[in-house]
């Protein structure tokens, strides 16, 4: 029996980014202040100091983040290796945050939040990267991507817009009908009573 071939057009990768190796540090103090601040983990800490250091390294090593043209692909983890797809499409906001310890190693973490994420805004998300080079225009070339394949879908940045001003128009159309409605039922009402 002869094997159909399947096209299967392969993603075109706009852009990876890469990871800042200071992270490796920033990952080992992280994991450190995590162990030291247990009452157990205290006396692991000459364990961690043996195995914490190339741990990380190839941790680091797993760390992955690709955009291509309808999605950006996130790869992490060690032991248990995670590979998440987000569609483009999707994206509702990308945020930057920096905090005391990442901006001590000059670090950064970048936040994708997409439709219908759950979990409150503060809590983590699997789309969190920290210590990514050029944070800022990996965030700028993915919402560039979004408008580029919202607008070749037929859609515009400012469709969201129309449509609300088209809503508010039509809501104010009924109220003026709702009240037109009001105004000729009470004057029947009142001449029918004697």
């Amino acid at each position: 029996m002869p094997e159909l071939a399947i096209d299967r057009a392969r993603p075109v990768v706009l852009l990876r980014g890469t990871f800042s190796q200071k992270l490796c540090i920033y990952l080992l103090v992280q994991w450190t202040a995590v162990i030291v601040a247990t009452v157990v983990g205290i006396a692991l800490l000459p364990l961690w100091f043996l195995i914490g250091p190339p741990w990380v390294k190839r941790y680091h090593s797993t760390l992955r983040c690709e955009v291509n043209d309808r999605n950006v692909v996130i790869g992490k983890g060690l032991l248990f290796r995670r590979e998440l797809t987000i569609p483009i499409d999707k994206i509702q906001d990308i945020s930057i945050r920096e905090g005391p310890l990442l901006s001590a190693f000059g670090l950064l973490r970048l936040r994708i939040e997409t439709a219908g994420q759950s979990g409150s805004p503060g809590s983590k998300s699997d789309a969190d990267l920290v210590g990514l080079l050029d944070a800022r225009a990996l965030r700028d070339q993915i919402l560039e991507q979004r408008d580029a394949l919202a607008s070749r879908d037929g859609l515009s940045v400012d469709d969201d817009r129309q449509v609300m001003i088209n809503i508010h128009e039509t809501l104010l159309r009924i109220e003026a009908q709702l009240a037109k409605g009001e105004n000729n039922s009470g004057s029947f009402g009142a001449a029918q009573t004697p």
